[in-house]
């Protein structure tokens, strides 16, 4: 759903909807309708929220399940999802210390394997 998916956005990007607007050039009022009556940004909104994330438009309307992922177009197993959303859960610097972590694996993995 569009709505989790842009509280997401915010919550990682440690911003909140009033700064979101204020940086977008978007009007609060707009932002509230999509966080909390479920309203849909139009055409160009997305346009501004993908750029505004670095993200595509396919992610924000749920077509790509993978943040930064062009070419994915699978579905995510149950343990990355679960693993997707027990990060999401996370405090900022627990976020940081999984991404060394896996960074830390994902190079002893690589360099097991040469």
């Amino acid at each position: 759903m569009f709505k989790d998916i842009f509280n997401d956005l915010l919550e990682e990007n440690d911003i909140n909807r009033k700064q979101f607007s204020e940086k977008s050039g978007i009007p609060y009022t707009t932002v509230v309708g999509w966080t909390t009556l479920n309203r849909l940004p139009d055409f160009t909104a997305l346009i501004k929220i993908a750029d505004f994330f670095n993200c595509s438009i396919d992610y924000l309307t749920e077509r790509q399940e993978i943040l930064g992922s062009n070419f994915y177009t699978g579905k995510l197993a149950e343990q990355e999802k679960e693993l997707i959303k027990s990060f999401r859960n996370l405090d900022k610097d627990s976020k940081q210390l999984v991404v060394q972590l896996t960074h830390k694996l994902t190079t002893d993995s690589v360099n097991a394997k040469n």
